[in-house]
Parts: structure tokens; sequence; C-alpha cells
């Protein structure tokens, strides 16, 4: 889910990103949704779209996943929804690395269908079925067995997904955003997956779609 915010004093693009992503590089992708053709020049009171994209903890020396587990969702041991969404759950971090952090507190809801399961939610809200123990925790189930008409927390977290031989990022943005305005949102997505040339992606790369809904 997209929100707004309204430039202040002193705000920039990069802080602006910083605050909201965790990544000042996502810059870029602020000034290309918002059509801002100088990223340098922010007016006070100006109002910018921000797309929902999952924030990053660069892990810096001495952090370690109960600090992190801490710092954003103010329980030491709550450190599964970190390591599940950047699979570090069975392995050390390093400095350096960004650790996806999905967002539990603006979490969207979801009622669940006859025949849908917990693998086929993960899969369809972020690319990966084996993610399904991230919605399990976050709801506080015991295993996979859901209901129809049992009404799920959906925690947030950006869709991946990975490149496959033929792919191109142009195909790519049309099949998860639409065929409108398909140059911007192209460039667009380019810049928030860091993605230098838009033209040029690697079987196996990992692409992320920002929730613009």
């Amino acid at each position: 889910m997209s929100e707004k915010y309204q430039v202040v004093a002193g705000d920039n693009l990069w802080t602006i990103a910083l605050r909201f992503y965790g990544d000042g590089r996502q810059y870029t992708s602020l000034a290309i949704i918002n059509s801002i053709p100088n990223p340098n020049k922010l007016d006070v009171g100006q109002e910018l779209l921000i797309p929902y994209i999952t924030y990053r903890h660069e892990v810096k020396p001495g952090d370690s996943k109960a600090a992190i587990a801490k710092r954003y969702y103010a329980d030491p041991t709550m450190q599964w929804p970190f390591e599940l969404a950047s699979h570090v759950a069975q392995r050390d971090i390093h400095v350096g690395e960004r650790l996806l952090i999905p967002d539990l507190g603006n979490a969207g809801h979801h009622t669940i269908v006859p025949g849908e399961t917990l693998p086929d939610l993960a899969q369809r809200w972020y690319g990966e079925a084996v993610l399904w123990p991230l919605i399990s925790r976050a709801n506080l189930l015991d295993d996979a067995v859901v209901f129809p008409g049992q009404v799920l927390n959906k925690p947030r977290l950006n869709r991946r997904y990975v490149v496959k031989p033929g792919d191109t990022l142009s195909a790519l943005t049309k099949d998860n955003y639409g065929p409108n305005q398909l140059s911007m949102m192209w460039t667009y997505l380019a810049a928030a997956n860091q993605i230098h040339d838009p033209n040029k992606i690697d079987v196996g790369q990992v692409i992320f779609f920002p929730d613009l809904a």
C-alpha cells in the first residue's frame, strides 16, 4: 500500500528514501514515480507518493539478530520475520548485507476461500511458496492448516520473482502493473531494483515488485 508524504524543510529524496526504505539509493525510484525532473530540488509542502518497498536493514558492525528484532519488533526473540524473508534463519548475518524487514504492524487481511493453502498464498503474495511460515507465525497458527472463511493477517513484503531465460524487464513490468504508463513503470521498476540498464537482466536475478496500490 502506498502512502503520501509532505516535504518539510531540510528534506531531500535521499533522506526520505532512507527513512521509508532503509536505503537512500531508492531516491531515484522516488524521483521517477513522482515525476521529479531534478532529484536535488524539493519544495516544502510538496506531496510525494511513497510506494511500499520493503524496508531494508543494512547490517552494521556489532549488530545481532536479537538487536535487530528488538529495534523493529520491540522483542529480541522475534527474529523470524526477517529471518524468513531474508533466508538467514540457518546462518549468521554479515556486515553490509541488507535484510528484508516485513511490516507486521500495517498488515492487510485476507479471507480464506475453499481450496486455498498457505503455500498458495505465499506464492501469490511473496513469489515464494516456502515463505508460508511467515503467514502462519504472523497469525499464531500451529501449522499450515487453514479453513474457508478464516480471516488472516497479511504481512507486508514485496513479491519477488527469479528471472528465467527469455524474460525482459519490460514484459515483467507489463505483467505486474499492466500496459498503462509502461515506459515510466519500466524505468521505475529498474530503479527500485538498482538495475542500471533496464534492457539487461540476468537469469537467476531476483526482482522485487513495489506495491503501488
